[in-house]
């Protein structure tokens, strides 16, 4: 058995050598020739701090004071590299302090921690055109709206209480509505953030990239809206009707995959139940698709898939925007608790068909997080339902917005994939 000190010790070397090789081929790269120590250095760098750290009683103490006599000659360089007027950047300096911490890291955190430590040097290193271009692109407005968003979920939503009040206007409303406070504002968090995520993937990282793509991604962020987009597409150029029709297919498996989070989110073991069936209908029409876009060649002259529709839309993480799918959220609680009340079952199956008109996630998270009284089969049995009735309405909004030729193709896969859900419904449950 190795001893427990050769680990920690192993690992600082390997993870200070990989640091020392990227810093290297960084400053290849930038063609950076006078800079600050080899890939030996930054080796003995990570082992100054592991050994210094491992002295007894006074280990950590002499890990600052050797952190400082460090940080000394680190000035000195950084003074001697201003002087002789080279580029004032800190990375060589930062990368070195990082380095010398690699050894008590690697002797109190998990292994994994320290790998992922040096991964993301490496990655941030090496990304500098990347990044300078993300940045380039992200909006003031949005920025400080995901630090809004930061602060509502790791402040605001802690500080809301799980009970329901008692006394007040507050607990004659709540005594009404079939959800907490809690789980209003925790179905505002986990949706928005599902949006923002393929908010983000379509807006910064995917703009123009294909429209088979645009229909992957917009499916993650609003199926619905997607749609829309590139069924508009298709009347300007009738000859991509192939094209646009297999991009509308494309988002319903990623439809699938964020409803499969939601429910996750809320109840873990129906979303292992609804693996098997989602990904069934999620292969159906990605094969439709596939087959779609084999059929026949675009016209000569016609725009390529690689400079597809960009789609934009409001940021979903807006305040007035969280506040309104709250509001949403509250409201079709609501009606569904009454439909519950009145027409039992049957009220529910067709309000899950009805809803899939416009979005369907706040009705989803409605039956998931409200107090409704209902059965795990019944919630299950109610996201298949909207689904599916949100993909025969994809078709609809194709017709209506859209190309006919287009129309039809995703009509025949749209309508499969509900007559297939209706189908899993009538049987499972």
């Amino acid at each position: 058995m190795l001893p427990p000190q050769l680990s920690p010790f192993l690992l600082t070397l390997a993870i200070s050598a990989l640091i020392g090789v990227g810093l290297r081929e960084y400053y290849e790269q930038e063609a950076k020739f006078d800079t600050f120590g080899t890939v030996r250095t930054f080796i003995f760098i990570g082992m100054l701090g592991i050994t210094v750290y491992r002295i007894p009683v006074l280990g950590p103490w002499a890990f600052l004071v050797a952190m400082g006599v460090l940080g000394l000659f680190l000035v000195v360089y950084y003074r001697h590299k201003v002087t002789q007027r080279q580029s004032p950047g800190l990375i060589g300096v930062l990368i070195a302090l990082l380095t010398y911490c690699i050894g008590p890291v690697a002797i109190h955190e998990p292994h994994w921690y320290l790998a992922a430590t040096g991964v993301t040097i490496l990655f941030v290193l090496h990304s500098k055109g990347r990044i300078r271009k993300f940045t380039d692109r992200l909006e003031t407005g949005e920025v400080v709206t995901a630090c809004k968003f930061l602060a509502i979920a790791g402040v605001v939503l802690p500080l809301i209480p799980v009970a329901v009040p008692q006394t007040g206007f507050a607990g004659r409303v709540f005594t009404i509505l079939p959800v907490t406070p809690r789980q209003i504002w925790m179905a505002v968090v986990v949706t928005t953030a599902i949006s923002y995520a393929g908010y983000v993937l379509q807006t910064y990282l995917y703009p123009r990239k294909g429209m088979l793509l645009t229909g992957v991604i917009g499916g993650l962020y609003s199926s619905t809206m997607a749609t829309l987009v590139l069924a508009k597409q298709t009347r300007h150029q009738p000859s991509l009707a192939r094209e646009t029709a297999a991009a509308i297919l494309l988002t319903t498996p990623t439809m699938y995959l964020r409803i499969l989070f939601l429910v996750a989110a809320f109840m873990p073991l129906g979303a292992l139940r609804l693996v098997p069936p989602f990904l069934v209908l999620s292969a159906i029409t990605a094969a439709g698709a596939w087959i779609v876009r084999r059929g026949g060649a675009r016209e000569a002259g016609a725009e390529t898939p690689e400079d597809g529709p960009e789609i934009k839309e409001k940021n979903p993480l807006e305040l007035n925007a969280a506040l309104l799918f709250a509001l949403m959220f509250i409201t079709v609680s609501v009606v569904t608790k009454y439909v519950l009340l009145h027409f039992k079952d049957l009220g529910l199956r067709m309000l899950s068909f009805l809803v899939g008109a416009s979005d369907i996630v706040p009705f989803i998270v409605s039956v998931l997080q409200g107090n409704l009284g209902i059965s795990e089969p019944q919630v299950l049995q109610a996201v298949v339902i909207a689904t599916a009735s949100n993909n025969l309405m994809k078709a609809v909004y194709a017709h209506l917005f859209g190309n006919r030729k287009a129309a039809v193709l995703v009509a025949a896969g749209m309508g499969a994939t509900a007559v297939l859900s209706f189908a899993y419904v009538a049987v499972a449950f």
